[in-house]
Parts: C-alpha cells; structure tokens; sequence
C-alpha cells in the first residue's frame, strides 16, 4: 500500500515532476513483457502525465486506447459469470484505492473528452457560414483527429465496460478480491455516468450491489467487510457516491 499511496508519488515529485515516465516498450524488459503488468504502468503514468499537463486530442484519444487495452486484459482474464475459472492468474492483487483510481479517472477522462469535443465543435461553427474565416490551426487539427477517432471515447462503449467489471466481480462466486473491488467500484462510477448523463433512476438502480443485503463479504487485507464498508472505507469513492447518488 506504502508503494502506491507514498513512493510512487515521492519518486515522481521526484524524478518526472512535469514529465512523462519512461514509456512501456522503454520498461518491457523488466517485467518480462507481462502485457497486464504493462497496461497497468501505462494507465498509471498516463494519468500521472495528464495531471501535469494540458492534454491535446491526441493524448486524449491515447487515453482511450490505454483504458480500452487495461480493461480487455482484465475483462479476458476474469473468472466467467458462470463461475468458471479463466486461465489468467490468480495473483492479481490491486488496492481498493488503485480500482477506484482507475475507475474515476477513466470517467473523468471521458467527462473532458466530451466537453473537449463539444468546445471543438462549437469553436468550428462560429465560423462555418462566414466565408471569409475558417477555424483556428489548432481547431482544424482536433477536428480532424475527431473525425479519424469517431469510436474514441463512446458513450456506449463506456457503459459496456462499467457494466461488465460489475458483472464479473458480483455474479462468479470464484472472483477475486480484485474484481470484487473493481465491480463495487464501478457500480459507484456507473452511479455517477449515469448521473452526468441525466437517468437518476439508474444513477440509483447502479448501486443495488453496494446494498444489496445478501452480499458476501470481502477480504480486503486482513479484514472481511462489506461492499457498502468497502466503498466507505475509500474516501473519494464515498464522496463520489454522496454527491452523484445521495446516499
């Protein structure tokens, strides 16, 4: 817990205070090229990178193919929904405060998206009935980008994952410690999706695994707790869920 909470940020502040880590090619060596491993370092540092910096279209779009990749290899190596094992290992251990990390940050990188393209969109069309004027330099560069990325970022898409981590950690008896804990997590982010998106009802009805009375508990270190004690336990997953849901 001290690694991820104290040391990685001491080692940034440190050595990458306004600039990227090392990428995953530059570090695949020391992991053996374990792909996971590697989605994991990249979702990390990419979040680490867009915290210090203004992000441009194209990283925005980066960010989505980061998640996308993070989320497939977790989603290929989670145990099915019939209870059956898959063949990915059973070692994966992430912090409930790393799942929901992640999981807050995805949303808040698809919110900055959408408001990003909005802002693009609307900038073009001061100026499409004027002859005489055409968009900024920059405006005709993210539009461009925009249109060779249609699929970045889609609303759709982001329901389909949030949905799926709910589903393999709430409904396969044999899921992990991990899965439960991005399950909770992005029932507490779907809550808020759904939130931004205007359906109360569901931003409420995605919450039902959090509550529901016939949970089983989950280990979480050397404590067995609930998923509601679970989220409580993570302070801003707990804000999260105050402010978007109410509860």
């Amino acid at each position: 817990q001290a690694l991820y909470v104290s040391s990685f940020r001491e080692i940034t502040s440190k050595y990458f205070p306004n600039t990227a880590w090392p990428s995953p090619a530059a570090i695949s060596s020391e992991c053996g090229g374990d792909p996971l491993f590697l989605s994991l370092y990249h979702e990390l540092t990419l979040r680490h990178l867009q915290s210090v910096k203004r992000p441009t279209v194209r990283d925005r779009i980066a960010g989505w193919h980061a998640y996308r990749q993070l989320f497939d290899l977790l989603l290929d190596e989670a145990p099915k929904d019939d209870g059956t094992d898959s063949s990915g290992p059973v070692t994966l251990y992430l912090l409930p405060e790393w799942c929901f990390d992640i999981l807050h940050e995805f949303l808040y990188q698809f919110q900055g998206f959408c408001q990003f393209r909005t802002t693009t969109y609307t900038a073009a069309a001061k100026v499409a009935d004027d002859p005489d004027k055409s968009p900024a330099g920059h405006t005709q560069d993210a539009m461009e980008a925009l249109g060779q990325n249609r699929d970045a970022w889609a609303v759709e898409t982001v329901l389909y994952y949030l949905h799926r981590l709910v589903a393999v950690g709430t409904r396969s008896k044999s899921a992990s410690a991990t899965y439960r804990f991005l399950a909770y997590f992005s029932s507490v982010t779907l809550s808020r999706l759904e939130c931004l998106l205007g359906d109360y009802r569901a931003s409420i009805a995605a919450l039902d695994v959090i509550y529901d009375p016939e949970a089983e508990l989950v280990a979480v270190g050397e404590d067995m707790k609930s998923p509601e004690e679970l989220v409580n336990g993570v302070f801003p997953a707990r804000l999260s869920l105050t402010y978007h849901a109410g509860v």
